[in-house]
């Protein structure tokens, strides 16, 4: 079972990747305009971080035999670090002289730092969900989900902060990517160093099967995780959680453009973030700790159709007091849904091998999804205008519910 210390731990790791994670687009934003780039540059850089880390993620498997699940972590954390470093150096020596100049060694010094998010996230759900009792997975994972994103404000924020200026002679989002790059490599150093705390006897990951022959982890096809989608429930949960991530993932990313068509003053964009975010912590908290009170299938659905509602009331308000509310609610039911859905998606299986491959489709699948739907959304606005976009996502949050009511209550297969 996971010790409340090595919870902490694991959350404070937690808030460390996603907060540099979420980094990422702020200080590129200040790098295009120190080198003259533009949003283009910026989109693309993005783009491409969230595709390696999705195809990064097809390979958990592995990294968790190679390196076990701190060591996994250490080397998330120290690749990141030393890509922040990396992108602190863009534009000097040599790099100056690749096409594109700085933003192009920049960009792909950023792509490391995105590169394990996956991964870490598919490692840490298996390693909780192996260690937790399934009567408490639910609270213990919403409070997993809940603080990192908590956690990870005072980073991004405070980026965002010191980029604009300067220390000393140096450009402040230079000075912010040295010292989050140090950071991450002394905190991922330090968690080498000290991983035996993560390797007792009977917890995922920490212990690599050797190879009988060679003394080094078997190799495995990192798309074996795929065979999983045999079972019947296993792939009606992770069609579930497509049309979930399809439903739920953009909607703030183009909550602007809908309030502006609508009318509204884009200041009041900011109060609306603020109402999206504090929903969207109160909806971590509160889903997960229902699900051990009414079970995973009952949440989903009711949070699949309250956001058809919720969506549907949006595109007709004009109101603002009424679209703060909605918004609130909206972050309950979207973000809530994060830790319903990676409980459900284990509930046909168990064993630390099979929650490592759940967890790598799942993320593969929701990753491809959030690759597709950007230019999906936008190329239907174009056509029909913000409205239609809402309208799909309202339409296809009905539609996730389906899936999750066809699963039924299969037999789970035994344990590794």
């Amino acid at each position: 079972m996971m010790t409340r210390a090595r919870f902490i731990m694991l959350n404070l790791y937690h808030i460390l990747v996603d907060g540099l994670f979420d980094t990422v687009p702020v200080i590129l934003s200040f790098m295009a305009l120190a080198y003259g780039s533009g949003e283009t540059e910026v989109g693309l850089i993005v783009s491409l971080g969230t595709a390696l880390s999705t195809a990064a993620g097809l390979g958990t498997g592995w990294f968790s035999r190679r390196f076990g699940f701190a060591g996994s972590v250490a080397l998330i954390a120290c690749v990141a670090g030393l890509g922040l470093i990396g992108a602190g150096l863009a534009g000097t020596g040599a790099a100056s002289v690749l096409p594109g100049g700085g933003m192009t060694a920049a960009g792909a010094c950023m792509l490391l730092v995105m590169a394990g998010f996956a991964v870490f996230h598919n490692l840490s759900f298996s390693y909780i969900t192996t260690n937790t009792d399934r009567s408490r997975l639910g609270r213990v994972m919403s409070d997993f989900t809940a603080i990192g994103d908590v956690g990870r404000i005072p980073l991004v924020s405070f980026a965002a902060f010191a980029a604009a200026y300067t220390v000393g002679s140096m450009p402040g989002w230079r000075a912010i990517c040295f010292a989050y790059g140090v950071f991450a490599l002394c905190a991922g150093l330090w968690l080498y160093c000290t991983r035996g705390s993560f390797a007792e006897s009977g917890e995922s990951g920490d212990a690599a099967p050797a190879d009988s022959s060679a003394g080094r982890p078997p190799r495995r096809n990192p798309f074996a995780a795929f065979a999983i989608l045999k079972n019947r429930s296993v792939l009606l949960a992770m069609l579930g959680s497509m049309l979930n991530a399809f439903s739920n993932d953009r909607i703030f990313t183009f909550l602007p453009l809908l309030l502006v068509a609508k009318g509204m003053d884009a200041k009041t964009i900011g109060s609306f973030a603020l109402g999206f975010t504090l929903g969207s912590f109160a909806g971590k908290m509160a889903c997960g700790r229902l699900i051990d009170i009414f079970g995973t299938r009952k949440i989903f659905i009711a949070a699949g159709l309250t956001l058809t509602l919720l969506l549907c009331a949006l595109l007709s308000s004009s109101n603002l007091v009424i679209t703060l509310l909605l918004a609130l609610a909206i972050g309950i039911v979207t973000k809530g849904t994060v830790p319903v859905i990676q409980t459900i998606i284990t509930e046909p299986v168990q064993g630390a091998q099979n929650y490592e491959s759940i967890f790598t489709v799942n993320s593969f699948g929701r990753g491809i999804t959030n690759i597709l739907t950007p230019t999906l959304f936008g190329g239907l606005a174009a056509l029909w205008g913000m409205d239609a976009v809402y309208l799909l996502m309202a339409a296809v949050a009905a539609l996730s519910i389906v899936p999750v009511v066809l699963m039924g209550r299969p037999e789970r297969p035994k344990a590794d």
